[in-house]
């Protein structure tokens, strides 16, 4: 990497898979920004197949172009990553956008706060039938450093397009692990913040679509198994900050109750038993309800023609 400490300037890492329709939308909202002169822009194609390079070109000079063969969106942000030299680095896909003040607002946190590896902030979820859903800020301090460690060992709380860091803590790290084509960037953020604070800015930072036609979010058993995949490999990053295994079995617990709770409502009845007590081996002390649906399932499997299931391991 070509990283030059104190340049002041942003890289902003946008991979794209044949969205040439949406990609205009995302360039534009960094343009927007009202400190747009210290973004620079690198649009990372993934092996497009659709008229994504016309697209790209009407920005000429604005932006850094590359293309390559399709590897997924993980291997695009680390050639994205490689190929700028930005002392800070943002990401933003195709299916989202800044607000305008994003920038700014964050990079007065970092140079507020030179101890800080990452800083992050609110969101909203938009819907093609219209729905908003707002992310409420997660328990902690807003607006100065923090531990985000616990809470990120638990959950994801951070959407790819509300997060900046520091490029001499990034390079410390593996970067965006490309064998995980989901959760990739809930990987990278856990071992950023095993590294040092972060800052929640507690203002709207970007949007994001939730239901994009060949998005990420609408395969929701795939979701689901690269998250659960995501989650044991993060036992790794335990070595660094022990204090956390509490809260990454809360997170296995609760991926667990989705994967159970996500059978069932499929009527793979013997996969919502295993999920449901590896679950409750993880985080005994559960809400009755969930021991109901534990139960229900049990029954439900034992009816001879309910029994088949897809067999994922929960180690």
């Amino acid at each position: 990497m070509a990283g030059h400490n104190g340049n002041g300037r942003v890289s902003v890492i946008i991979p794209t898979y044949n969205r040439a329709q949406l990609l205009p939308r995302a360039i534009n909202s960094v343009l927007r920004q009202t400190v747009a002169d210290r973004c620079d822009i690198v649009v990372i194609d993934d092996g497009s197949t659709d008229d994504t390079s016309t697209v790209v070109a009407r920005y000429r000079d604005r932006l850094q172009y590359i293309r390559q063969p399709h590897r997924g969106a993980p291997a695009a942000r680390n050639v994205g990553i490689r190929a700028s030299d930005g002392e800070f680095v943002a990401f933003l896909d195709t299916d989202d956008e800044w607000t305008p003040d994003k920038t700014e607002r964050q990079l007065a946190a970092l140079e507020r706060w030179p101890d800080a590896v990452l800083v992050t902030g609110r969101a909203i979820a938009r819907y093609r039938d219209g729905r908003l859903r707002v992310h409420a800020a997660p328990p902690i301090q807003c607006d100065r450093p923090v531990d985000l460690a616990p809470l990120l060992f638990a959950d994801n709380f951070m959407p790819t397009p509300t997060v900046m860091v520091r490029r001499r803590v990034l390079e410390e790290t593996e970067l965006f692990p490309e064998e995980l084509l989901r959760s990739d960037d809930y990987y990278l953020w856990v071992d950023l913040a095993c590294r040092g604070p972060g800052v929640y800015v507690d203002a709207l930072v970007a949007y994001y679509d939730d239901d994009t036609p060949a998005g990420l979010s609408r395969d929701r058993d795939t979701c689901l198994e690269y998250k659960l995949a995501t989650h044991r490999r993060l036992r790794r990053k335990l070595r660094r900050r022990p204090d956390c295994k509490p809260s990454w079995r809360r997170g296995m617990a609760g991926i667990l109750a989705a994967m159970r709770d996500h059978a069932y409502r499929n009527g793979h009845y013997g996969a919502a038993v295993r999920y449901g007590v590896w679950s409750f081996w993880y985080a005994p002390a559960r809400p009755k309800w969930e021991w109901r649906r534990l139960l229900s399932a049990i029954g439900l499997c034992l009816l001879p023609w309910r029994c088949a299931s897809p067999q994922v391991s929960a180690r």
